[in-house]
């Protein structure tokens, strides 16, 4: 992974072949104590990912094995039980340059990723909403 430019709360961050994400970047927010952010967008390439749907109760969720070109990834940041949680949206094509999508839990990156992000001055939290899912807000001071 390497910050290619930081400024203005704006950054480009590139990840590099097996690396995991977006768990390095989550370990990236931690480290620079960004509390809140937006993803606005992300291109290249992962393998071994899994992705899903939240049904209303719980993630249903399936694993694309061949690498797949990313399309289109956006999302947040926010604190999560303490820690940064990144929750991110993702577009693939696969070998047959078919689309699928959905939240991205976890993939390797098998080319790379360049991703564009917006670090917010606000605090953003996740709070329990049943089921498996938390919602995004504002901690009460």
């Amino acid at each position: 992974m390497k910050v290619l430019y930081r400024n203005n709360d704006r950054t480009v961050i590139r990840f590099d072949v097996g690396e995991q994400f977006p768990q390095k970047l989550a370990d990236w927010c931690e480290k620079e104590s960004v509390q809140a952010a937006a993803i606005v967008a992300g291109i290249g390439m992962l393998e071994n990912i899994e992705i899903g749907r939240y049904d209303g109760k719980e993630y249903i969720t399936e694993k694309v094995e061949p690498s797949s070109e990313i399309l289109s990834l956006q999302g947040n940041v926010s604190i999560k039980e303490g820690k940064p949680f990144v929750h991110l949206h993702v577009s693939l094509a696969d070998e047959d340059m078919s689309a699928r999508g959905g939240h991205l839990f976890n993939g390797t990156v098998s080319m790379t990723i360049e991703l564009v992000i917006l670090e917010l001055s606000s605090k953003f939290v996740r709070i329990p909403s049943g089921g498996t899912f938390w919602r995004l807000d504002i901690p009460e001071d």
